[in-house]
């Protein structure tokens, strides 16, 4: 997630989240449909983010579009291979979470800012979002949690 404005230009690491957060997912999807599609069964969860449904201020027009993408991408998915292949689809969209995305911005008033954000509130574990997962593939074979949004609960 290295965060700047577009008029900088840094178009390499713009080239790295679209390679990550759109491609990844693309690659993966790509490898283990298949599989699913032959058994006639299976559950894809995709890891999208708040910053897929909204802009979250200046600096992130370029990590939102990545995560909007993903977004669409998963609700595609999901409308393409749910009935027809007996295939789940889920996109959890956690809000603030501890990780080391915000280490990858070379901005450093991006990083201060990250870093004062994320000392406003308590963010969300690795562990709330395993359990938001856990969650989403444990609903009964006949229901699809299509999206989640895992926020803590002082993030507005």
């Amino acid at each position: 997630m290295p965060l700047s404005n577009v008029d900088e230009f840094k178009t390499d690491e713009w080239e790295m989240m679209v390679d990550v957060n759109i491609k990844g997912v693309l690659n993966i999807t790509a490898a283990i449909l298949p599989y699913m599609i032959k058994q006639h069964s299976g559950h894809i969860v995709n890891t999208s983010s708040l910053a897929g449904r909204k802009i979250l201020g200046q600096g992130f027009a370029v990590y939102c579009a990545t995560k909007f993408a993903v977004s669409a991408f998963t609700e595609g998915l999901r409308m393409e291979v749910g009935n027809t292949h007996n295939i789940r689809v889920t996109s959890i969209q956690p809000g603030a979470t501890q990780s080391e995305l915000q280490d990858s911005t070379t901005s450093e008033s991006y990083k201060a800012m990250m870093a004062s954000f994320s000392g406003q509130l308590k963010m969300l574990s690795a562990n709330d979002i395993a359990d938001t997962v856990l969650f989403a593939v444990s609903a009964p074979e006949h229901v699809n949690v299509a999206e989640l949004f895992v926020l803590p609960t002082s993030q507005v």
